[in-house]
């Protein structure tokens, strides 16, 4: 069955055609297996945006350009070889050439996929349609109509029948064989964001002249990068497409959000280069990533003629709150009205010197600046589309954070944003909608990844409940892109260690019963997972992740366990354990520094990074604490030591909590400090911080504790062995994880 990608629709000149065409191939294609675009974005090294009506990606056709022209016939005077003339002008233009736009945009493809030496054979064909012509009317508009060199698609010719003969009957721009079941594989990569994921190399140190030595760990990693990252249709329809409103993304962990959200801010600067648009992110340990994210996915997509340098008066990568010393989302909108931003010891002074949890003090700022603005009249519009990555860590649900019951930073977001203009809101000249509410807000989360709310709100608690209700309204936009999309694959993540994490952040084999999960089959069936058994109170249920959700090869590379766990009677045994397992994996297994990250657990988080960093420092290993400027020093008290933005130091190894490790990841973690967690496993919280280390690897986890409490040892030994399936009694978990919008937004 064909599937089809509506990059965007905006209600343009000309779409009215378009659609026509698209909804023709629907039926066309429904038997074959061909992938449709409609305004896939192609950008040229010279900066021409070449964006083709209609790609097709077929196996045995290969790739085919149609160049849509909604002319009556009438409009046609003649035409003399490529060259059309017309009684009426087309978009002002007397005479026009479609199969050289055709053409062109075919070049843009070749040019496209010349680096890719398996795709050298597959055959190009481009062919202009008319959907407001019928074969009969074209063959008695006269001789110059008859024998045009122009290969044409009549609006009766989108039968199955029709078509194929059609498109096998266009000549090839590029002559080709038909394409077997791997090089069509290879094609669909080429063209979506498997293909074009940056990674860094693995480079492989020499081994040990044993012939029978094991695997390393490095080799296991070379071999698994060599495998072809599959065609993601999902991940195609989040990246690529603009919606004209709201729209969420709701993904488990590893499933790639942050990748999909910065490809998505590119695709939307390159389209719309006038637009101001921001990247807004909770943890500044993430600066270095979104840029370099961004950057890519610009590159990648102009053909390397754009970067973020040359975007970033357009495109903003912006931390949520922000400072003196770097621009965020809050300081940006409160400096554009006027308004003096809050800084910590602002907000402080307003909670009478009381703690505030950085998601607290955000939200307070937010929250007053809100009311400034609705006691001054002030305009806070000041972006064309605003994205959010950690979307769960900037919601709280204590109502003297919210601002008129909406959540405070959302409803900045919002507010912060100018209306999509009606014609963009709608498509193909439809009925306009009475209200301006349209805004492009799009927001990414995982409620398992919260380290502080415990509640996962409803878009009427976001916004307001009308604008929510306005919001949630349908399952799409006129066109087919989604209002929501459910993530369930974890590409980052191993299986067995994703199921661990999931078991223990939810405490499923818990004897006192689950803090957290989900109470619907459908809710477990979203996040990748098979289930058996009712899911009520008392009942045994099963949960079983699927190869198909958890595409990470290591589990199928690497016989042995991917995550371990040992506790130790005191932390000085702990931390040598940790140093001598780091040389190992260094030494042993060919894993530098920088492929390696210690994560540090608990509350008490600043005492038990000295430890551990001293510790490391004792072995001899070069070490770097997140958020320093220097490698190699304790943890920085003074901000001239410091660097927020920081998060790895080529040639060291990283110690973290687990708040600054958030939206990071390695091929090994180590997470120390799990008795913090046993001694009061009953705290949501806690658990949630164990999900988010566990989350963070690429491959193999060890895992720590001191005298960890024998209850929840016997629990943490259940998960590691029950592997990729959990069989657990249901009980009625504290924090519910169901998806509160299923009923309104169904994936």
């Amino acid at each position: 069955m064909a599937e089809f990608i509506v990059t965007e629709s905006i209600g343009g000149p000309g779409e009215r055609g378009e659609w026509q065409i698209i909804e023709g191939l629907r039926s066309a294609l429904r038997k074959r297996e061909t992938v449709c675009f409609w305004k896939y974005p192609l950008n040229t090294r010279q900066q021409h945006l070449h964006e083709p009506d209609v790609l097709l990606l077929d196996p045995e056709w290969g790739i085919v350009i149609i160049e849509v022209k909604a002319l009556p016939i009438h409009h046609l005077a003649d035409i003399q070889g490529y060259r059309w003339r017309l009684h009426e002008p087309y978009f002002e233009r007397s005479e026009i050439n479609p199969y050289e736009q055709a053409r062109r945009q075919a070049q843009a493809i070749i040019e496209r996929v010349r680096d890719h030496v398996s795709l050298g054979n597959v055959p190009v064909r481009a062919l202009v349609a008319l959907p407001l012509i019928t074969r009969d009317e074209w063959e008695r508009g006269g001789t110059s109509f008859l024998f045009s060199d122009t290969p044409i698609l009549c609006g009766d010719e989108l039968t199955p029948v029709a078509f194929e003969r059609k498109v096998e009957r266009t000549p090839t721009i590029r002559r080709g064989q038909p394409l077997d079941d791997e090089t069509f594989k290879h094609l669909l990569s080429a063209f979506g964001t498997g293909g074009t994921l940056p990674s860094p190399p693995v480079v492989v140190p020499a081994a040990p002249s044993s012939a029978a030595a094991p695997l390393r760990k490095i080799d296991i990693l070379a071999l698994a990068a060599a495998q072809r990252r599959e065609f993601d249709l999902q991940q195609e329809l989040i990246a690529k497409t603009i919606p004209p409103g709201a729209q969420r993304i709701r993904g488990i962990a590893g499933s790639g959000k942050t990748v999909l959200l910065a490809q998505k801010a590119a695709n939307m600067h390159l389209r719309h280069p006038d637009w101001d648009i921001a990247l807004v992110f909770f943890c500044r340990a993430l600066y270095g990533q979104m840029q370099s994210q961004v950057d890519h996915w610009l590159r990648a997509h102009s053909n390397g003629a754009v970067g973020y340098l040359e975007a970033r008066h357009k495109l903003r990568i912006l931390h949520a709150w922000g400072g003196k010393d770097q621009p965020g989302f809050y300081r940006t909108v409160a400096e554009h009205v006027g308004v003096d931003p809050m800084n910590v010891a602002d907000v402080k002074a307003a909670s009478h010197g009381r703690f505030q949890s950085p998601t607290a003090s955000l939200l307070m700022s937010a929250r007053e600046l809100l009311r400034q603005a609705g006691e001054q009249q002030l305009d806070l519009e000041i972006f064309d589309a605003v994205l959010i990555d950690e979307g769960q860590d900037l919601v709280d649900e204590r109502r003297d954070l919210k601002f008129d019951e909406r959540q405070a930073f959302y409803w900045l977001a919002y507010r912060s944003l100018r209306p999509v203009q009606p014609s963009q809101a709608t498509l193909l000249g439809e009925t306009e909608p009475a209200h301006t509410s349209a805004r492009r807000i799009i927001w990414a989360y995982d409620e398992a990844q919260s380290l502080d709310s415990l509640t996962v709100p409803k878009a009427s608690e976001l916004f307001g409940e009308e604008l929510g209700q306005l919001l949630t309204g349908g399952t799409q936009y006129k066109g087919g892109i989604k209002k929501n999309e459910v993530m369930k694959r974890c590409y980052r993540t191993p299986g067995p260690v994703l199921v661990a994490a999931h078991a223990l952040g939810m405490g499923l084999l818990r004897p006192g019963g689950m803090v957290a999960g989900l109470t619907r089959k459908e809710g477990w069936e979203d996040i990748g997972y098979e289930v058996e058994g009712e899911l009520r109170s008392g009942h045994r249920v099963t949960i079983r992740r699927s190869a198909e959700n958890s595409p990470n090869v290591i589990p199928r590379l690497d016989p042995g366990p991917l995550l371990t766990f040992h506790d130790y009677s005191i932390r000085a045994e702990e931390l040598a354990a940790l140093a001598r397992n780091v040389r190992h994996a260094l030494e042993v297994d060919g894993l530098g520094l920088e492929r390696q990250l210690v994560i540090c657990l608990g509350q008490s988080g600043e005492r038990a990074i000295s430890a551990t960093y001293a510790a490391l420092r004792e072995a001899g290993l070069d070490t770097y604490v997140a958020g320093n400027r220097l490698g190699n020093t304790p943890p920085a008290s003074d901000w001239r030591e410091q660097n927020r933005n920081g998060f790895r130091l080529p040639g060291h190894l990283t110690v973290t909590n687990v708040v600054r490790a958030k939206g990071n990841e390695a091929d090994l973690v180590h997470i120390v400090g799990l008795d913090e967690v046993g001694m009061q496993e009953d705290r949501i919280s806690l658990r949630n911080q164990l999900f988010v280390a566990l989350s963070r690897s690429r491959g193999w986890v060890q895992l720590s504790g001191m005298q960890v409490p024998a209850g929840f040892a016997g629990e943490v030994r259940a998960v590691l062995a029950a592997g990729e399936q959990v069989t657990f009694t249901m009980s009625q978990p504290k924090r519910n994880l169901n998806d509160v919008e299923g009923e309104l937004l169904p994936a």
